[in-house]
């Protein structure tokens, strides 16, 4: 059989163009998808969405291209999102000024990658839901999530961050994190009462944290 991509974008055109729809999701379940979406130009452009659900297989740069034409989005959610081999520089600063809700479950996402899509969406966000999945270390460093939230998004409310990581099988190793036992235990996480997950695929959680 041949394997034939899937091309959303005439579906999220069609979409757009509905001047009074403020709540939108798509479920696709399949892998074999991509979204040609340009980016939105002009005001004609923008839809009436205020809450979207992205319930699909999507790249960061076909999020972007997404909610270009919904700028009015106060609520987004990710559910299976992934980093695509493009060029990150090449995602687009988007104001989304009444962005206050964003979740997002993605996997295959290094942090920096991460970092540059939080950094390029411009939005007062007060709650983030962050569920990784993906072999990088850098997740786990306290630090940079401080630097990134204060710098960016100083006004966040509410914080969740789940990370899921898995042990070789072959040699049943697992790298080791050097920044300390409990690095999200310091005074900055304690006062905000956020919440910080971390979970090795077939294990119980290694450290679980509600702070």
């Amino acid at each position: 059989m041949f394997d034939i991509s899937i091309d959303l974008a005439n579906i999220y055109q069609l979409v757009f163009k509905l001047s009074i729809l403020t709540y939108y999701k798509l479920s696709i379940h399949a892998t074999n998808l991509f979204i040609s979406l340009p980016i939105a130009t002009n005001q004609q452009q923008q839809s009436a969405i205020e809450s979207l659900i992205i319930d699909h297989r999507c790249s960061f740069d076909e999020l972007s291209a997404i909610i270009s034409f919904t700028l009015q989005l106060r609520r987004l959610k990710l559910t299976h999102g992934f980093n695509h081999p493009l060029n990150k520089e090449l995602i687009p600063s988007i104001m989304l000024e009444n962005l206050t809700y964003l979740s997002s479950d993605i996997y295959g996402v290094e942090f920096d990658g991460f970092k540059t899509f939080i950094r390029k969406m411009n939005s007062k966000l007060k709650t983030l839901n962050v569920i990784i999945q993906c072999e990088d270390m850098m997740y786990l460093d306290a630090y940079r999530w401080k630097q990134l939230l204060l710098h960016y998004y100083p006004q966040l409310e509410k914080f969740y961050f789940t990370y899921y990581d898995r042990i070789d099988n072959n040699n049943h190793q697992y790298q080791i994190y050097s920044c300390g036992l409990n690095p999200f235990s310091t005074l900055f996480w304690i006062q905000r009462k956020w919440i910080f997950k971390a979970k090795l695929e077939g294990t119980s959680p290694v450290e679980e944290n509600d702070q």
